[in-house]
């Protein structure tokens, strides 16, 4: 933030002798009310800038106003949807809360605060010379618990590959993504603890419900009839929207028509888990010998028990896309299946892309022979 604000915050002096305000109180939190941008915005952006300021101080509670809860809830639409509509703003509001946390005396004013960052990630996401900054910034900072600073990484992660909404949020969409901090992860999860919430676990099965949901929904709206499954995205704000409702822990399937959308969360899902279904620390393994039976099943004889009943159940569900009249009109074999979920289940522990790259073929093959395995 220091190195952000150094180039990009627009200098600011105070006093009869004007003396200019110093760095570190320009990023640092203060109970005082701001009269201009942080950053260098044009000067008719003054009084959003202003206003989004001082709803950040009501919502985090250090403001001594008292403050209904539907003024509240009503001045956090106006402020996802002014950065919706204005880019200009994005950043300014991100750089508004990540003043107000820091060194902020109440903890739980900075909670409320780092939570409101991971609900405007719904509606818009920092402009790329910003992003990194704020990456870099939640990763350094000491957010207070666990869960909630995986929830603001999988926010920055998710936004990183969908971008800004085009159309403002929803009274609706505004009331999910405002449970969503306190609940338990399902989407960035890991298994073990999705498997140890009651909620998150059809009891019969033993299987996470969300799993069971999104193949359930793919199989009854023809997946096995749809041409592309798994490679064609399905549409942009229904899948966001899905998603939501799910993290939020309130689904609603009725209006989904296309099984790409299930079949699009299916993959986040899998690709979002905490951990891989293949832990990382057999990865090396796979690679040596991917397309050996005898490996395979070995790998798979010592991951977690419950790792295990995940993949024995995904791999049960794509095996049933390889009948050949299923293939004939999804048009994708054991081998395109394989491409899509080789990312999936298998993570590469080194994030260098030549390397990611040269072993993309590996983790294909690993996956088409563990689908054949299954299939047979």
């Amino acid at each position: 933030m220091r190195a952000f604000a150094s180039t990009q915050f627009a200098s600011q002096k105070r006093g009869f002798l004007r003396r200019k305000v110093p760095l570190e109180e320009m990023i640092s939190y203060t109970s005082e009310t701001i009269t201009r941008p942080l950053m260098n915005l044009p000067r008719e952006m003054t009084r959003d800038a202003v206003r989004s300021f001082q709803i950040i101080q009501r919502y985090m509670g250090n403001f001594d106003e008292e403050v209904s809860s539907k003024d509240k809830f009503n001045n956090v639409l106006w402020l996802a949807n002014v950065g919706v509509r204005n880019q200009a703003m994005r950043d300014e509001i991100f750089c508004q809360l990540a003043k107000q946390v820091t060194g902020n005396p109440s903890s739980s004013a900075a909670e409320n605060g780092w939570s409101l960052v991971g609900v405007l990630l719904y509606a818009f996401r920092p402009t790329q010379l910003f992003f990194p900054h704020l990456e870099a910034f939640v990763d350094s900072a000491p957010i207070s618990t666990v869960t909630l600073k995986r929830f603001l990484n999988l926010q920055l992660g998710r936004v990183k590959r969908t971008g800004s909404r085009t159309s403002e949020l929803s009274v609706e969409e505004l009331h999910l993504a405002l449970t969503v901090p306190s609940r338990p992860l399902v989407f960035g999860g890991s298994l073990g603890e999705i498997m140890a919430n009651p909620e998150l676990v059809n009891e019969a099965t033993g299987l996470p419900c969300v799993l069971e949901q999104l193949t359930g929904l793919i199989t009854s709206l023809g997946g096995d009839r749809t041409e592309g499954l798994f490679r064609v995205p399905g549409n942009g704000d229904t899948v966001a929207l899905t998603r939501l409702q799910i993290e939020a822990g309130q689904p609603d399937f009725s209006g989904i028509h296309d099984p790409n959308v299930p079949a699009s969360l299916l993959k986040e899902w899998l690709r979002d888990l905490a951990d891989p279904l293949i832990p990382e620390s057999m990865y090396d393994e796979c690679m040596a010998k991917p397309a050996d039976r005898d490996t395979v099943q070995s790998v798979l004889d010592r991951i977690p028990d419950t790792s295990l009943r995940v993949v024995k159940y995904l791999l049960g569900f794509l095996s049933n896309l390889l009948h050949p009249d299923v293939q004939a009109s999804t048009k994708m074999d054991g081998s395109n299946l394989a491409l899509v979920f080789g990312p999936t289940l298998l993570r590469n522990p080194v994030s260098d892309l030549k390397d990611v790259f040269a072993n993309s073929s590996g983790e294909q093959t690993f996956v088409l022979t563990m689908i054949e395995i299954f299939s047979t």
